[in-house]
């Protein structure tokens, strides 16, 4: 299975105890994927329950949604994973202007701005 950054996936992500199956967008570069055979992703969520970190995203950010419900990226929760980790690939990415912001939201929210 191919992976590449902006994919929309459903994976396993791991929010408490126990994985749920979530979409998430894959945001490390391809090279990491190519080279190490994993790659990280945060979590894409129906609900804001951590609003300082998460950002909104509409339908129309992304290339062939699944549906057209507004979800949240939820920038706290990055995770590394592997293909055999994958559940479905959803055929859908963000588009590259989302994608920047999501980057700039996470360097913000796990880093902090200098």
């Amino acid at each position: 299975m191919i992976i590449h950054q902006r994919d929309i996936v459903e994976i396993a992500f791991y929010t408490g105890r126990k994985p749920e199956t979530h979409p998430a967008i894959i945001v490390s570069v391809d090279e990491i994927f190519d080279t190490e055979g994993f790659f990280y992703a945060i979590l894409l969520s129906t609900k804001n329950i951590y609003p300082d970190f998460t950002i909104e995203i509409k339908p129309e950010m992304i290339n062939s949604p699944r549906n057209n419900r507004d979800g949240f990226a939820v920038c706290h929760m990055l995770q590394q994973f592997y293909p055999e980790d994958v559940i479905t690939r959803t055929g859908a990415s963000l588009k590259l202007d989302a994608f920047n912001a999501v980057l700039n939201k996470i360097q913000k929210t796990i880093f902090g701005t200098r």
